[in-house]
């Protein structure tokens, strides 16, 4: 059996209503000449129930975990403008 497999460059909205999740996937229209911003456009979404939303947070959060551990990316604490601490994943 063959799996497809999409790339995503990007991420546009993610949106929760009556027990449903929305996560929208973005591609690059044309590749940017240089200086200018790449411009993403909305190629599919993916809709999924609330649990199946938390299990796919969870997994994803594991394999940050892993990508840590094995030194591709580091995590670093930033303040954000109402200093509040924000952690975001850098790679290295």
């Amino acid at each position: 059996m063959s799996v497809n497999q999409v790339f995503v460059d990007g991420l546009g909205t993610i949106a929760g209503q009556g027990g449903t999740i929305r996560i929208e996937l973005s591609q690059f229209q044309q590749l940017p000449q240089e200086g200018q911003t790449p411009e993403l456009q909305v190629f599919e979404r993916l809709v999924m129930n609330v649990d199946t939303y938390l299990r796919m947070h969870q997994a994803m959060g594991q394999v940050i975990e892993q990508m840590e551990k094995k030194g591709i990316i580091k995590k670093a604490i930033k303040e954000d403008i109402r200093s509040n601490k924000l952690e975001s994943v850098t790679p290295i």
